[in-house]
Order: C-alpha cells, then structure tokens, then sequence
C-alpha cells in the first residue's frame, strides 16, 4: 500500500491549436488562482465566484476554505469563519483578506451572521464591493445586510479599511429598514450587489438593489421606499441616487426582482426587473401587465430627467418612424418601424430573472441572452442564447442588433443546450459565456481551437466580436477535456486577456488533490500582429502543494518532539536555499485539517539544517486539552540559484508542554 506524501508540482500553462484548425489562443489548463503560495496549500474548501480585476493582475475571489486566514487572526470565541472574500495578485501571489465569510456556531455549525459574498473589483484591484450581514463599520447599527467598498490599502480591521455604501445620499449614515418580524441580526435582508458587476473601474460608483424590507433610501425622512430597487452609490460625493424611477414624477418604481449591473465608467446601469410600463415606454398594442420581466437600461449619469429604455424586446419605442401613438398589432409575423428585433418580449420561452446584461466600459455595447427568436423566427428553441446591440442615441432596436447563436434542435445537447451566464470586457471587444453545447448553429461566428468532441461539463468559451469568433477556453493541463463543470458566472480583464472563473475541474492543471471547486483564470496566449489587439498577458506559474503517490521525496525529513513539547525538524538540503515547513493536524470544530504550525528558514550552504516548529496560539488551548496532537509536517525548499524547489514530510507528535511541577519531578 502507498503511503501519502506531498509533491510540489507545477502547471505549466500552454498554448496549442488542433493541426488543421485556425489559431487558437487559449492553450491547455489554467492557472490557480484560490491557493495560499506561501504555505503551498490549496483552499480546502470551495471557491464560488471569482472576479479579475481589469488590468488582469489581482482577482478578489469568494470561498468557503478556512485555510487561508493568517495564524495570528483566530476564529472569534465560539465561533468559526467559513470563508470570506479573498484578493490574490497573479504578480506577486500576495493573498490578502478582504472581508470574513459566514459566522458559524462551533458547537452545531448553525449561521449566526451572513458574511461577506458576490466581489467586484475595481481596475486596478484596489477596491472591493460586497454585500455582508457583517458591521464593519461602527456607524452600521441596523441588523440588515449591508453593502460595502473595502479599500486594500488600508490593513483589514483597521479603520477606514471598510466604507459603507448602502447609506443615505448626503452623507454616511447607513440605510434604516422597515422591521422584520422575528428580526435575525446579522440575516435580515437589506442591500446586495451584484457579483462582478457593481463597481466601476475607478472604484468610485457601486450600483446596489434593495431587496427587502422596505428602506429609507436614498433620503426618505422613513423607511417608506418599497424595496426591489437600484440605487447608485458615488463615493466621491457621498451621494445617493434612485435608478429604478417612474417616468411621471420621478418616484420609486421598483420591479427589480434580479441583478443590476454598472458600466466601467459609472454612467449606466442595467437590470433585470418588472414595473415596466411604469418606467419605460411602451407601444399600443402591447401587454401592459407590469408583472412582465424586461431587460432595462439607463444612464443614470444624465440626471433624474434620463429615460430608462429597453435594451430588446417585441416593440421598438426607439426607431424613429415609430409615432408616440401608434397602435400595432404585435403578431410574429408582421414588420413595420413599431416592429422589435425579437417576436416575443425577452422573458418568453426562457427565465431571464437570474440574467444581467454585460455592458461595454461606455454602456454603449450590451451582449444579452433570451430565449425569443429575431422577428420573424417563431421556430427558436427555449434555451437562452446570445445577441449584442448598441445603446447609441439615434439607433433603433432593430438596427443595432444582431444575433450571434441559435439553439439548435431541442433534446440534441450538443446544438440544443442553452447558454448559461454572460460577461463582456470592458472595451466591448470580447465576451465569456458558458454552455455544454458544443455545435453553434448559425454562421454569425467562427469556431477556432479544438471543440469538445462531446458533450459533457459546462465550458467556458470567449467570443471575439470584431473577429466574429468564438473559442473553447478551458482544457486539461494535457489538452483533454475538463472532467467537471465551468461554475456560471464569469469574469474578464479590461481587454479580455484574463477570464477569472470557479470549476470543480480536477485536470486544469496538474496535482490538484484538493477535491474542491476552485478559483482559475485562463490566460489569453500572444496572437499574430495582423489580429490586432494590444499584448497578451503572461500566464503565471502556478505552484500548490498537493497530495501525491509518485515518486518518494527528494528532501530527507527527520523529526523529533522536544522535551518542551515542541518538534524539531532535521532537513538536509542540497544547497543555499529558503525553507518553510508547516505541520497539518486535525484540530479545531469542526475537526478539520489545518495549519497547526509554520515556520521559515534559511540554508547558506548544503547539508543539515534544525527547523523549529511550535503550535500557534489558537491551537495550544486544544493542545492541552488533548495532551497530544500527531501531524505531518511538509518541508519545502528553493534552491538561492536556478530556483529549483523539492519537498520532503515527516510524522510529527506535539506534545503538552510539562507544568513547572513535572518538570522539578
């Protein structure tokens, strides 16, 4: 039988196209991003959504691993963090804390607080919003979920690390709600952004809905503002503003019932939302049920006189021929200026509620899925598929869409499957989606690289749009298919060179032994000049520490418990070099495997080197208790010249250090 051990392993990330297909620039495998370089260590839980930032080098990620906390932060008395809100930097592989996860009962891993969830992240990566049931800040005194910007400038828990966002136009004082009836402080519902989407380049402006109770926002004198709204948040001004509003008198009109999305420049938002009659304008003829979902638009940076639009629909309120009092008769069929580019309202044939439309940095370009068919295909099959259109002063509907894929016979997965979630770079240029298809049907664009020879896991795919082509994104580190799910929910960097995704894929790159869904972004490799388009980024080299059954270890690891209960590692190394060991036991509630001691060192030359490793803090208490905690204690080193790494491990005891008394005995 095999005994475990712990290999260092590096993915190499690469590029390949399939002989005789045209140039692909997504090679093999991806990079890890939900990884802790500094004790090696993957994430022992899973990652949920990660979001790059838009000049590709930071990625702020959620996760329910409990690994990545520093030893000198514990678990608050009684308590443990599951997760939080991590930020990674691909440069420097640097990982900070944003903000802490779900608050958790040691004793029965009941949910006291609602922690931090769904990141966005400004360019340059300074900036992070969230929603979390979490005060962190001393102003926040309502027991709902709040919105937040961390600033990773400042040290977490440090004041002015966190600003609250969710707060009254004017000033800093935090929204005030409509009491629940149990109230659950730290769970009531409040205000939530939108994973990836609510914050704009520069940091300055988060869009946020209100999702219940009814709130005072922006600057109500009583939380009398029916809830389902978007409100936009600018932090440069500490101002408030409604976006969903009635188009006759300006009040709250609501209806936003799924995620509201800002522009990189933070002049436009968009939703997902009913209350459209109330906000928009129809065409006679069509159904004013305000219960009908729409994808909605508006340049919020224009004032309260701005006019929300829709995006697509049946009817075209934007072609000019079309008269204020029209009446039309809105059957598949017919055309005419009233006419939209779809024959059905978006909603129809597929749920859009958990769909938002990716928008360009200008909010001029917008990519959007639905299961309606362009006027006059009444044959389309239910799933969502893409279009894009141009929101541009003067364009009507019809004029600036186009339709890039089309379902293909219902029931066959590889042209039939729909796709599943949208995102676009901020240049307007490319756009990730995700889809176990596998065929796309109409001619609009251009398959390259290696397609997945059946259907299987969702994948994640990038469309360039002047190139009118579209890519497979994500293969084994051997050029294989992915043997799990691409997660829906996608990012990418300002020019597309970075997509940042989730995906409980064990073959993106070699040695991941962690069993979790974890956090990845794919690197868009160098193409040929006459493509266009500005420098690829590098890829980054990935290293984890992994459990392995190759090869024995190539650094000698002998180990020793000391009279004061510490453990004293013996290690041979081949030359000058850096060393960390770190000791993994089973401790904590729950009981899980975590890092019960670290420690660094240093080698000038070749030959023996005494590491000393002592329980940290948190864990001593648990200690004694115990008397005695067995862990395996995993050794790296890196060579001072050529870089070359090798690990080894040994079975170590920490013992309970002796009272004053045992020892005199």
């Amino acid at each position: 039988m095999s005994r475990l051990r712990r290999a260092l392993v590096t993915a190499l990330v690469v590029s390949c196209s399939a002989p005789g297909s045209a140039a692909a620039f997504y090679g093999n495998g991806a990079s890890i991003v939900s990884a802790d370089f500094g004790r090696l260590e993957q994430g022992d839980d899973t990652s949920v959504f990660a979001a790059v930032s838009g000049d590709g080098r930071h990625v702020a990620f959620q996760t329910r691993a409990r690994n990545f906390f520093a030893d000198d932060d514990p678990d608050p008395p009684g308590r443990f963090r599951a997760g939080g809100i991590f930020r990674a930097d691909l440069q420097t592989r640097a990982l900070s804390l944003v903000a802490d996860g779900d608050l958790r009962d040691e004793g029965d891993s009941s949910l006291l607080v609602r922690g931090a969830q769904n990141p966005s992240i400004s360019a340059d990566g300074r900036y992070v919003a969230f929603s979390t049931g979490q005060q962190l800040v001393p102003a926040d005194v309502n027991p709902n979920v709040d919105v937040y910007v961390r600033d990773m400038t400042v040290p977490a828990r440090s004041p002015g690390a966190y600003e609250l966002v969710s707060a009254r136009s004017g000033g800093a004082q935090p929204a005030s709600y409509a009491p629940r009836v149990p109230s659950a402080p730290g769970l009531d519902p409040g205000a939530e952004v939108t994973r990836g989407a609510a914050i704009s380049t520069d940091g300055q402006r988060v869009a946020f809905r209100v999702t219940e109770p009814a709130s005072d926002l922006p600057d109500r004198p009583s939380a009398d503002t029916p809830p389902n709204q978007v409100f936009v948040r600018d932090r440069s001004t500490a101002t408030t503003t409604l976006v969903t509003r009635a188009m006759v008198g300006g009040a709250p009109a609501g209806g936003a019932i799924g995620p509201a999305g800002i522009s990189g420049d933070g002049t436009t938002v968009v939703w997902t939302g009913a209350e459209g009659p109330a906000q928009t304008r129809l065409v006679g003829g069509e159904n004013p049920d305000p219960g009908l979902f729409y994808y909605l638009w508006r340049r919020a940076a224009d004032g309260p006189s701005a006019p929300t639009r829709r995006i697509t629909g049946l009817a075209d309120p934007d072609d000019p021929g079309c008269s204020p009092d029209a009446q039309v008769s809105f059957d598949q069929g017919a055309s005419g200026p009233c006419f939209g580019p779809l024959t059905e309202q978006e909603a129809n044939r597929a749920n859009i509620g958990a769909q938002l439309p990716a928008l360009s940095a200008d909010g001029r370009r917008v990519a959007f899925l639905t299961g309606a068919g362009p006027r006059p295909n009444s044959t389309t099959a239910p799933g969502l598929d893409l279009f894009v259109t141009d929101m541009s002063p003067g364009l009507s509907r019809k004029a600036s869409t186009t339709e890039l894929t089309r379902e293909g016979t219902v029931g066959d997965a590889a042209t039939g499957a729909p796709i599943e979630s949208l995102a676009m770079s901020s240049d307007g240029r490319r756009l990730a989606l995700t889809s176990t298809r596998t065929s796309f049907a109409l001619p609009a664009l251009r398959t390259i690289g290696t397609g997945r020879t059946a259907p299987g896991p969702r994948e994640l795919y990038v469309v360039d749009l002047p190139a009118r082509t579209i890519e497979r994104a994500t293969r084994g580190y051997g050029g294989d298919d992915i043997d799990a799910d691409v997660a829906n929910g996608v990012t990418l960097s300002s020019d597309g060179s970075r997509v940042a995704f989730t995906s409980l894929a064990g073959n993106l790159f070699f040695g991941d032994g962690n069993q979790r869904a974890d956090a990845f972004v794919a690197t868009r490799q160098a193409e040929p000049a006459e493509a266009g388009g500005g420098p690829a980024l590098a890829a980054p080299p990935d290293t984890v520490l992994v459990d392995s059954d190759d090869a024995p270890p190539s650094l000698p690891v002998r180990a020793r418990t000391r009279r004061d209960g510490s453990v004293e590692l013996m290690v041979r190394v081949p030359a000058a070099g850096g060393l960390r060991a770190t000791a993994r036991a089973r401790v904590g509630r729950p009981r899980r495997s975590r890092a019960l001691a670290t420690v660094g060192g240093r080698a000038r030359m070749g030959g023996r080197v005494r590491l000393l490793l002592r329980p940290v803090r948190r864990y001593r208490p648990e200690l004694n208790r115990r008397r005695r905690l067995v862990a395996r204690a995993s050794v790296s080193f890196v060579a001072a010249r050529g870089a070359r790494r090798i690990t080894g491990s040994a079975r170590v005891t920490f013992r309970r250090k002796p009272s004053p008394a045992r020892r005199r005995r």
